[in-house]
């Protein structure tokens, strides 16, 4: 990711967890960074993600984010998204996927 601090945790959620700030970028190029983000995430328990400075999402990243999602949801553990930008839940609904990911946003 490529923000200054692209692991800053913006704050606690009413499940005392942190929520990883979501990069700004999330393109092509950033697949790769988010897929091994998610999955370090992942390895501490729920996951928890401020998608608020999310300006740029392509396809690729929001499969990411789905199949951490759906990993969470199959280990019983939490997924949520807070604050989604108005870019980031136009991409969901380009890709038709709005109503599934309407499951984890807060």
């Amino acid at each position: 990711m490529t923000d200054a601090n692209p692991t800053a945790d913006s704050g606690a959620t009413d499940d005392a967890q942190v929520a990883h700030v979501l990069s700004s970028m999330l393109d092509l190029t950033q697949a790769a960074h988010l897929r091994d983000e998610m999955v370090r995430i992942a390895g501490r328990g729920g996951i928890v993600l401020d998608a608020s400075g999310v300006e740029r999402m392509s396809t690729p990243c929001v499969q990411i984010l789905l199949a951490a999602a759906r990993g969470a949801q199959a280990a019983n553990k939490p997924f949520k998204i807070t604050q989604a930008s108005e870019l980031f839940l136009t991409a969901l609904a380009e890709l038709g996927l709005q109503d599934e990911f309407d499951n984890w946003m807060e």
